[in-house]
């Protein structure tokens, strides 16, 4: 089977054949779907693996609803006014699909270009219905995928950005044409565990407060219920904004054992430990070189930027700036969550921040073990990994209890999977 060389057709009468031939059974042309991987080991299966499926799931998930799109337009404009208005290629709806948008290109030159037209079609829909997000929008980009760039981009997208995203690569056979479904190879996902999920790529910060009375107290043998309830609000509420600005986390508050508590001003703790893209442990720059403890291909992208620097750019440290803007944010976003939950009309509470080292804080005898530890909140790519682990437990018989919801948040369960995230083999 060759790939299509739309040259023979040109993009065009390829596109008027999807629509005059196919507008009901789009679906119909997709062929090479598979089941997703299966982890075949005794052992916990590798944090890549569990990215590997869960992306796989999606898009067989997104080619079982493609099954009821109806093509309703060609060539649909999007912008009336200027000479060149937006064209989307195809356009369909269905109530499993939603809005649907299919680009076609013909080459590996023009389908980095078709990309980046998806997401502009799906944030423009997004912005004429008010209220709607790109989970309700399906685009199905049909090209050669031969780019590193569109590849990379295409699992950024499935795999942190939940977009409902399809890539098909067009062929021929005989005259009849097929639609080959694109599953991104092993290593993509490699990358993220290699490069996100170690301690080195975690800023950790912390907010600690004093005791409450009547509020947020301690006890003899373990907080009375309502403190363990506010401390737990409190969490769930920072974990939820975290969440909206994109942080990948794990949110948990803790209060140290009352035998030792007294000795402490600021008991109460607020953790998070929240993946961090610049973190210097993973790239720092050294006398023009980039080092740091990450992939090697990583760390040659980088150094390819860094080489096309101005001198006036290589001398300013870029890569420690947007680590420290990176822990700002992440700063104001926990104390301001925390300070709007302490508001009270009775006196002002005073927080003291901290930026501990994750591994040091996980080691730490008096904070994390001569501590009451409450529910632990993840977000980001971290709650999906960490429900692709509990789904894996019910699959094998390895449950411990008998709902899902019940291992949602317990701070033991989601210590235990989260703490391997750490490991880095020499």
């Amino acid at each position: 089977m060759d790939e299509v060389d739309m040259l023979d057709i040109g993009e065009n009468a390829f596109r008027d054949y999807l629509f005059n031939n196919h507008k009901e059974d789009f679906s119909s042309l997709i062929v090479g779907r598979r089941e997703p991987v299966e982890w075949k080991g005794e052992e916990f299966p590798p944090l890549y693996f569990l990215l590997q499926r869960k992306v796989e799931c999606a898009i067989n998930e997104m080619l079982d609803q493609l099954e009821e799109l109806v093509l309703t337009a060609k060539e649909l404009r999007l912008e009336k006014a200027g000479p060149n208005p937006t064209r989307v290629d195809l356009f369909g709806c269905s109530e499993s699909t939603g809005i649907t948008i299919i680009e076609l290109k013909k080459s590996q030159q023009t389908e980095r270009q078709a990309f980046t037209e998806l997401l502009a079609y799906a944030n423009h829909f997004c912005s004429i219905f008010p209220g709607v997000n790109e989970t309700a929008i399906t685009s199905i980009l049909v090209a050669p995928m031969e780019t590193r760039t569109v590849k990379d981009a295409y699992v950024q997208e499935l795999l942190l950005n939940k977009k409902n995203i399809v890539s098909l690569i067009p062929s021929c056979d005989d005259g009849c044409y097929s639609l080959s479904v694109f599953y991104p190879e092993e290593s993509y996902y490699k990358w993220f565990e290699n490069n996100v999920f170690n301690d080195h790529s975690m800023t950790c910060v912390t907010m600690s407060f004093p005791l409450i009375q009547g509020w947020i107290d301690s006890e003899h043998d373990e907080p009375p219920q309502y403190a363990k309830d506010a401390l737990n609000q409190i969490s769930n509420s920072v974990a939820h904004i975290l969440e909206s600005k994109g942080f990948h986390s794990i949110v948990y508050s803790s209060q140290k054992w009352n035998e030792i508590a007294g000795l402490f001003p600021y008991p109460n703790m607020i953790v998070v430990a929240a993946v961090n893209p610049f973190s210097s442990a993973r790239t720092y720059t050294e006398d023009g070189s980039i080092g740091g403890r990450s992939a090697p291909g990583r760390l040659t992208e980088i150094q390819a930027i860094y080489n096309q620097l101005t001198e006036d750019g290589q001398r300013f440290n870029w890569l420690e700036a947007m680590e420290s803007d990176f822990s700002g944010r992440l700063i104001r976003a926990v104390r301001d969550q925390l300070e709007f939950c302490l508001l009270n009309e009775s006196q002002s509470i005073h927080v003291e921040i901290g930026l501990p080292d994750w591994y040091g804080l996980k080691t730490s005898m008096v904070d994390a073990v001569f501590t009451h530890n409450f529910e632990a909140y993840t977000t980001g790519l971290l709650r999906e990994v960490y429900t692709e682990y509990v789904c894996y437990l019910y699959e094998t018989g390895q449950q411990e209890v008998m709902f899902g919801y019940q291992m949602l948040t317990p701070f033991l369960a989601v210590w235990e999977i989260c703490r391997g995230f750490g490991y880095e083999a020499e």
